[in-house]
Parts: structure tokens; sequence; C-alpha cells
């Protein structure tokens, strides 16, 4: 039982020092609802966390100067001497003695009528015209990781992406046709896909009204008498500029006409099998050279005004990653209603057959590009109002300036008005220096609003 007692008596007399080292015994300045141990830091504003009952006990004695500058409550008892008191120059409700640190910034405390003269410096500024400048210490700029850089004139254009499908040019494809009625006799390709080279001979046809024109034709070479051009007759008929040499060869009319091919291509349809029959004009056979392909883009409507024929263009092949520099080809005028694009074609040389038909590729268009007014992308912020930087002025002090912004691209934002060359901004940083500018009011005449 003694012993029992004994416990009790220590766990009373704990020193306070000692509780303070428990979980939440610490708290951040500036957010009240983060606590942790000594020496632990807020994972919102990075501060180091102060004693809990310090800070409480500094927040009440705030709300207790507030009440008595407003006449509520009895008169406060005050130092004898103004300069006996100092205050934080950020934060005027802090005060202590010489040499002590703001348990929020953590800047030094400087006598009070210094700090006072540093708040009517920040009213005459805003007189002049700066409206919402606020002054930082320079060694707590760094705390903020605030980093500045300069407005310059850089050379970019609007970036627009879209993903592109192969499809072979028409331009190199080639219909195998015969002019009159016919039977396929001898063919060469039997399957879609089969290579062929310039001159290969594809099919033979057995065709009376062809045999008829060549016999013509013969007559016509052996008595010098002729009838219009037999020989214009017979390419009429279908006859390639090789059976024609042949049958001059020859001397004597072919039975089975050979067709050959006109250029090395892929055979992409193949309509006939050995022995069909043809009617005039029927398509035996399609032929396509992928040693040049198009791409075919769907670009929205509202990108179409920055594009041209002759724009460049990067086309990479997410499968090998490798890369093509080319050029807008031709821009479709009709759009399409259904997903509100226009398709823009590109053209590409495919001597080793890389690019596949029906396959997609990446596309970036570099268009428009000219010397823009510029600061980086995230330099910008954007409230209620509408865009604006935060200036650096120098010596740690900071203002917001409205903006007016024109295209974003390349990680850079074209600035319109608002800020000339040269101008030093701030790059990095500028979120925790509004939230300084908002806890201070510095914001409250442009009715901000962040938007992330």
């Amino acid at each position: 039982m003694r012993v029992f007692i004994f416990i009790l008596m220590l766990f009373a007399f704990v020193p306070p020092a000692m509780a303070q080292q428990a979980e939440g015994a610490y708290t951040c300045p500036m957010h009240p609802e983060i606590s942790g141990k000594e020496g632990a830091r807020c994972p919102v504003c990075g501060m180091n966390l102060a004693p809990k009952e310090e800070v409480e006990s500094k927040d009440s004695a705030s709300e207790t100067m507030h009440e008595h500058n407003h006449g509520h409550g009895t008169k406060q008892s005050m130092p004898e001497k103004a300069e006996d008191v100092y205050i934080c120059p950020m934060h005027p409700h802090i005060t202590g003695k010489d040499g002590d640190d703001c348990p929020i910034c953590g800047m030094h405390l400087v006598p009070k009528n210094e700090g006072a003269g540093d708040m009517h410096e920040h009213d005459k500024h805003s007189q002049n015209g700066m409206e919402g400048a606020i002054s930082i210490d320079p060694s707590y700029t760094q705390t903020l990781g605030v980093k500045t850089t300069h407005v310059t004139y850089e050379n970019f254009g609007k970036a627009i992406r879209a993903f592109g499908k192969v499809a072979g040019d028409m331009r190199n494809e080639r219909e195998i046709a015969v002019q009159e009625e016919g039977w396929i006799k001898n063919l060469k390709t039997s399957a879609v896909g089969d290579v062929v080279k310039k001159g290969d001979v594809l099919f033979s046809v057995y065709s009376p009204e062809l045999m008829a024109a060549q016999s013509d034709f013969l007559i016509g070479r052996r008595t010098g008498y002729k009838i219009g051009n037999p020989e214009q007759r017979l390419k009429l008929k279908g006859m390639d500029e090789q059976a024609i040499a042949l049958l001059k060869k020859k001397g004597k009319m072919m039975e089975h006409t050979p067709f050959h091919a006109p250029m090395d291509s892929v055979v992409t349809r193949l309509n006939v099998r050995d022995g069909s029959h043809l009617t005039e004009g029927e398509v035996a056979l399609v032929l396509q050279d992928f040693s040049n392909v198009w791409i075919n883009a769907d670009v929205p409507l509202r990108d179409i005004a920055f594009l041209q024929e002759g724009t460049r263009a990067s086309v990479s092949v997410p499968e090998t990653g490798q890369e093509y520099e080319t050029v807008v080809d031709y821009i479709h005028p009709v759009s399409n209603p259904q997903n509100r694009t226009v398709t823009v074609r590109l053209v590409l040389e495919n001597p080793y057959g890389i690019l596949r038909p029906d396959s997609y590729v990446d596309i970036d268009f570099d268009a428009n590009t000219q010397p823009r007014l510029s600061v980086p992308e995230d330099a910008v912020l954007y409230g209620s109002m509408g865009a604006y930087v935060m200036e650096a002025l120098g010596n740690g002090n900071f203002r917001p300036v409205m903006v007016k912004t024109g295209i974003t691209a390349s990680g850079l934002t074209e600035i319109k008005s608002g800020l000339t060359d040269g101008q030093e901004i701030v790059s990095s940083g500028q979120f925790m220096l509004d939230a300084e500018s908002n806890l201070r009011g510095g914001m409250a005449a442009m009715g901000h609003k962040h938007v992330n």
C-alpha cells in the first residue's frame, strides 16, 4: 500500500518540462491544429513547433490587446517607455524583449517605434500605387523558398499536340484494270501483301478484243496503212508500254496479253483468281507504293487557326521512339461535326517501311513561333480578378501585379500587358508569399480568391 501511494506522488509531481515533451505538447503558431513533439516541424509551413502554452498565451494576449485598442474592457497598463517594447515587423501583435524571435515567422523582434516606422513606410508604398505590397526579411525569403527571375522575350509558339494515323499515299496508288472483256491467265500474285517490283508480270489476259486490236496494229506496221493511231488504241484497251514493246519485238499477235507492275509496290487489294472472268473496265488488283506515307491527324477547331500549310511538325513513333521532322502538307476545308475537329495531313518518307498503315503516331505542331514577352508558367497565379504575378521590388519587398496573359507553351506564358522586359518577378515560392499577403490583408483590394 505504501509503495502504491509513493508511485502516485511521483506522478503528481512530474516536472512541467517533462510533460511538454509528450506527444501533442507542441503546436504550430500558424496552424494550431498541428501538434507534435519538441523539435518537430509543421508539415504545412515548415515552421518549428512551439510549446502549446506559449502559443495560447500569445494568442490570448493578442486578443486582449485588440479589445483594449477598440475601447473594450479596462485600461491596459503599458511600459513606461515605448522603446522597451519589442514587436515583430510582420506580426505586430507579437511582443517581447530585446533578442527574442517571433514564434510565427522566426524574425528578430525590433523596437516598437521602428516597427511602427516600417508600417508607416508600407502605407506610403500603398499610397504610391503598390496595393498589396508586403515586406519580408531577406533571410526569411530563403525559408519560404522564394526565387526570382526576369521578364524576357522568348521565341516560342502555341504547342499543339495530336495523334495521327498512318495511311498510304493516295498519289502512289495504282489500279490495274482490263478495258476489254477477258479471262485471267497465269496469275502471279496470289495474296494481298505480295511485294512486286517494277516490270514484274502480274497476270495475263485472254481477250478476243485485245487480240483483234493487236492484229490491226501489226498489219498497220507491215503495210504502212494505218487507220487512226493503232498504238494509242492498244493503250486505251489497257496494254502497258512493256506489253506493246513485246508485241513489236515478237511481230505476232499474243493470245495471252501480259500486264506488268508500273512500280515497286505491294498488293493491297486482289479481286481475281486464275481463270476469273473480267468485264470491261473491271479492276483486277490494286498496288500501293509505301515509300511515302500520309499521316492524318484530327486537330481541334480551336487550334486550326494556328496551323497552315508549311507549319513545322515533329512526329514520334511510340513503339520505336523514332522521330521525324516534316511540315503540314494539307488542311481539309471541312470539319467533322461529331467531334469538332479538322483533318490535317502530313507526308513522311518511309524508305524502310517502318511506318505501317493503320498504326498511330504522336504529333507536335510548332505553331506561330515568334518572340514573345514571357514569364515561367508557374509564376502566374489566378484570382477572382484574373491573372497576376508577384513582382520583386528588392530588399524583401514584393507586390502582386495584375497581368493579361496570352498563349502558354514550353513552360512559358506570354504576357500581353502588365509587365515590361527586365522586370524582376517571383518564379518559385510565390504561393507562400500569396498566403502571407492574404494573412496581412494585402490582397483584399483585389478581391482575391486563389484557384489551384
